[in-house]
Parts: structure tokens; C-alpha cells; sequence
């Protein structure tokens, strides 16, 4: 029987970075929510090691990011994708890519292929999750609970009712809640208590990334024995005899290894120690510190992301092969844009609609990524390969030239994709004004970003002043921005806001750089950072944009 009965508006299964993030959106607003996880502590064993610059703008609002830069790689250490036949072999291609250091100098001076106060963060999850934990732990209308496992899942009428087991103790709880999160992972109780499937492509079998893999976390000196190639980030190992990738997981002597386990093998009998040998063709003495098989080959989507009262997010809802490393950077978007209108419904300003934008906006951005990070993994892991690659020969030295062109096309493909981190936008979304008279949205590309101010998409950044960012001025819910110094009347805006309870908060840009990037005199900002409206006036009814973006 049940020890007690706990009521909370927000009820969050899953403490990964997507049930985090979701967590500190409601925690930084003051909405209390309960976290249930069913590890004891935060994640040890490396899965994610790529955060995107989406991601980082996010924790930069959650005031997250700064702290987080300090953590994995050193300042000055390449980022650098390398592919080799081993690591002591030959070179096929490299896609150098920027330090810490040097990334966010790019930012700050506008270069480089990121528009962003924040450029992609080279760092394992390991270390997100920890900074997360941490920033919730200090805010007080979050309730953690490590060691505990959502049991059951039930929704009646106005109300979420779930059962919770302490691990260690057996001892258990039931949980009213006004709303439940479902990030609880690819095996979520939470969607399979709504029968929810996931639909897509599974089981797909490549050299690489695709069917049955092997993670291996270790501690190893980086000695020039065994790695005596160029520092990189990234090395991916392509041969006759093993495809491979290791990862730099900090700036010292701990790595990632992921490799194919043969058809019919046994995951149990991976030796982490044979395979180093095999990818170096060298002896490689290192300390185990875990090891995890995993299932490469996924590009499946929830039927739904939802009810009204239940929501899927992060792998709850979408499987990736982790190729572009789409998978947690698409949950954290998943959050950001769920978390303001929990709070919002929560706070009583946000309308019966809202709930059901959640999935109308998510769902078509988790098949778009979802394709994308598809076809990277088609990309990177069916590259042909011969014994004659490893050989001092001409056909050798034909090979290699052709596997460096490919590697390198590829490498530029699936790393530098501005345009899938930065360029989400909730076209159709029933919480975003039509547009008229503005011209279209350019096009989705996944290597290219054009900043634009249409509905729906994330809105433009820009510099008022080195280290003083647009995101770190806008209001924490939604913002009006009056750009090029406009003398416009807002003031039926502000009046339709008030009169609904919705928080508003005014800014005005003078300088014209940032009129000419938004093309308008004002646009609605929402809390997740998307524009909800744009226009050179007021628009004639107020209070019907006021409702329809909140919802109503």
C-alpha cells in the first residue's frame, strides 16, 4: 500500500537532461514539480558529447552555460574530426573546427557559421547533467527524487494520478498532478501507459552505426605510443578490420570508444583493451571505467506527443542514431518549448491550447531531425573500404584520396549544420500569427542558416555590446521588441496583455543593424525565444493576438 499521497502541479519522470531542463523551466518561474529518476545520481557512463549551440542558448537563459564551458575539453584544445585508417596509421580527411577559446571569440565577433551567442559546446553529458542537478538542487520549488521509479500512469478528468517506488526501499507513493512529463526514455512507462508506438525505421544494419554497437568509457594516457596522430576531438577509425570512433571526454585521459558488434556476438565478451589494440596496432593499457551495449539503426517518432495533461518528450517520444548528435539537443528544444507553457497553464494566464501546441510544434521538428541524422548515418557508415587503404601503394594512396574526399564532404555535412540547430521553425503552429505581406521563411537547409523574423522561427540574435547579447535583455516570458528606435503606440498591446494576465515585457532596439535583421518595426518574442508575430503597427485587435498566442 502506498506510505503517503503527494499533490504537485507538475509531476517529471526522467532526470536526464530533458526532464532537467523541463524541471528548471518551471523551477526559475516558481512552479513547484517533482522529479522522479531511477538512477541514484546523474549519468556516469558518456552517452551525448555534443551540445549545440541551441542548446547552450537555452542554458545560457538557465544560467547554466557559462559554468558548463569550463568543463570537458581544455580551452585551447582542437575540436577537430579526424578519420584514420588506424591511429598510427594514415590520415584520410579532417574537418578542423575551433577551440573553446577560439568558438566563442568567433561568436563574439560575429564569424563563423554560427549566429549565436553561444556556439556549439564540445561536452559530454556526464557533465551537462551534473551542472543541471546542481542549478536545481538551488531552487527550492523543485523536488528531486534520485532512486525512484515511476510504477503506474493514470489520467482522469482534470488530474494526472502516478505511482512512485524508492528503489532502495520499496517503499511507495502516490502522486497527484495537474500535468505529467514523460522523459522517461525509449522504454517510457509514461508513453506505454498511453499506448502511444513509436513509428519509423528500426533495425536498419550498417558497417557503422547501425545494429548492435559497444560503448567503452576508460581512463588511458594519451601516450604517443598508440595515439601519435594530430590532437583532434573526434577519431574515427575506418579499416577492413573495424570501424570505430573514440572521443576526447575530458582535456586530460579519459575517453569514449563505440564500435560494431559482429552479427551473432556477444556483447559480454567485448574486450575494450583487444579493440583499442586493433583500432591503434599498438598495446594500449587503460582502466575500464564502464562499458554499455546500445542499438544503433533507430529513426522512430511517438504516434503522439500527448494529451492535454501527459506529455512525451526527449527519447520518450523520438529515437535518433546519434549521428549530428540530434538526440538530446532535439530533447532539449523538446523542454524548452514545453516548459513555459507548463508554467504558463500552471500560472493561469495560458489557454486551453496551449497544451496541444506542445506536439503540434515538436512532433513535425522530431521528423525533420530524425531524417537528418538519418541520413548521416547512412552517410558515415556504409564508406567503402579495402585492405589496399592501409598499404604504401599507389592504389593505396588512390584509395585514400577517394576515402578523404568522401570523409571530408561528409564531415562538413554533418558538423556544421547551423541550419538544423538554429533554423527550427513551428510553421502551422496554432499559437503562431499568420504572416502577410512579409515575404516567405527562406529554405530548411541543414548546413546553412539565414537569420529571419517569420512566425515561428527562433528569433534573430545580435550584439548590443560585446558579452551583452539580445537573449540576455529579453523579458522571461514574452517581449515586444521595437526595433530602429520606433515610435509606434504599443500601447494596445500592453493593454491586451495586462487585461490577460499574460507577462509582457517592452524593449527597444535603436540600433538599425538590428532593424535591418528583423525587417520589422516591432516582433513578439516568446519565452522559448520564437517570434509570434511580427508587424510595422499594432495590429488592429490586440486582445486576439494576446489570445492566440497564449493559447486561448
Amino acid at each position: 500500500m502506498p506510505e503517503q499521497n503527494i499533490r504537485i502541479p507538475v509531476l517529471i519522470a526522467g532526470g536526464g537532461p530533458v526532464g532537467l531542463v523541463v524541471a528548471l523551466e518551471l523551477g526559475v518561474r516558481g512552479v513547484e514539480c517533482m522529479v522522479l529518476n531511477d538512477k541514484p545520481d546523474t549519468a556516469a557512463h558518456p552517452k551525448a558529447n555534443a551540445i549545440g549551440a541551441r542548446t547552450m542558448e537555452h542554458l545560457r537563459r538557465l544560467a547554466i552555460a557559462a559554468p558548463l564551458r569550463k568543463m570537458g575539453l581544455a580551452d585551447d584544445h582542437p575540436t577537430d574530426v579526424a578519420y584514420f585508417t588506424r591511429l598510427t596509421g594514415y590520415e584520410l580527411a579532417r574537418l578542423p573546427m575551433p577551440s573553446r577559446r577560439d568558438a566563442l571569440a568567433e561568436a563574439e565577433s560575429g564569424a563563423g557559421a554560427w549566429a549565436s551567442p553561444e556556439p556549439p559546446h564540445r561536452c559530454s553529458q556526464i557533465f551537462l547533467e551534473q551542472q543541471l542537478k546542481r542549478r536545481a538542487d538551488d531552487l527550492p520549488t523543485i523536488d528531486l527524487r534520485f532512486g525512484w521509479q515511476l510504477t503506474a500512469v493514470k489520467e482522469s478528468g482534470d488530474s494526472v494520478s502516478a505511482t512512485a517506488e524508492e528503489i532502495a526501499t520499496g517503499r511507495t507513493v502516490t502522486i497527484e498532478a495537474d500535468y505529467l512529463v514523460g522523459a522517461d526514455g525509449g522504454n517510457s512507462i509514461v508513453r506505454k501507459s498511453l499506448g502511444i508506438e513509436l513509428e519509423g525505421e528500426s533495425g536498419v544494419v550498417r558497417p557503422f552505426m547501425g545494429g548492435e554497437m559497444f560503448a567503452a568509457y576508460f581512463r588511458a594516457r594519451p601516450d604517443p605510443s598508440w595515439l601519435s596522430v594530430n590532437a583532434s576531438w573526434q577519431y574515427w577509425i575506418v579499416n577492413p578490420d573495424i570501424r570505430a570512433l573514440l572521443i576526447h571526454v575530458d582535456q586530460t585521459d579519459r575517453f569514449l570508444l563505440h564500435t560494431t558488434i559482429a552479427k551473432g556476438g556477444d556483447p559480454a565478451a567485448m574486450d575494450t583493451a583487444a579493440i583499442m589494440g586493433l583500432m591503434a596496432s599498438a598495446n594500449v593499457e587503460l582502466e575500464l571505467l564502464s562499458e554499455v551495449p546500445w542499438t544503433a539503426g533507430y529513426s522512430l517518432v511517438a504516434q503522439s506527443y500527448g494529451t492535454d495533461r501527459i506529455f512525451l518528450a526527449g527519447d520518450s517520444s523520438h529515437l535518433f542514431t546519434p549521428t549530428g548528435g540530434l538526440g538530446m539537443n532535439t530533447g532539449v528544444d523538446d523542454a524548452a518549448n514545453l516548459g513555459w507553457k507548463l508554467a504558463a497553464l500552471c500560472q493561469g494566464w495560458g489557454g486551453a491550447k496551449l497544451a496541444g501546441s506542445f506536439g503540434a510544434e515538436r512532433r513535425p521538428i522530431g521528423l525533420r531531425n530524425i531524417n537528418f541524422a538519418r541520413g548521416f548515418a547512412n552517410s558515415v557508415g556504409t564508406v567503402p573500404v579495402t585492405e589496399e587503404a592501409e598499404r604504401d601503394s599507389a592504389a593505396g594512396r588512390a584509395e585514400r584520396a577517394t576515402l578523404g574526399e568522401r570523409l571530408r564532404a561528409h564531415a562538413r555535412s554533418e558538423f556544421i549544420i547551423p541550419g538544423i540547430m538554429l533554423g527550427v521553425r513551428y510553421a502551422g503552429s496554432p499559437i503562431v500569427a499568420e504572416d502577410d505581406g512579409f515575404g516567405g521563411p527562406p529554405p530548411d537547409e541543414p548546413n546553412s542558416y539565414i537569420p529571419n523574423s517569420s512566425p515561428g522561427a527562433r528569433a534573430p540574435h545580435f550584439w548590443f555590446s560585446p558579452g551583452s547579447a539580445l537573449y540576455d535583455r529579453l523579458g522571461p516570458e514574452f517581449t515586444l521588441l521595437r526595433l530602429g528606435g520606433s515610435v509606434i503606440d504599443t500601447s494596445s498591446i500592453e493593454e491586451a496583455a495586462a487585461l490577460r494576465g499574460v507577462p509582457l515585457t517592452i524593449l527597444d532596439v535603436k540600433p538599425d543593424r538590428a532593424r535591418d535583421l528583423y525587417g520589422v518595426d516591432l516582433a513578439l518574442i516568446r519565452p522559448d525565444q520564437h517570434i509570434a508575430w511580427r508587424g510595422n503597427r499594432a495590429p488592429d485587435n490586440a486582445l486576439a493576438l494576446v489570445d492566440l498566442v497564449r493559447g486561448a
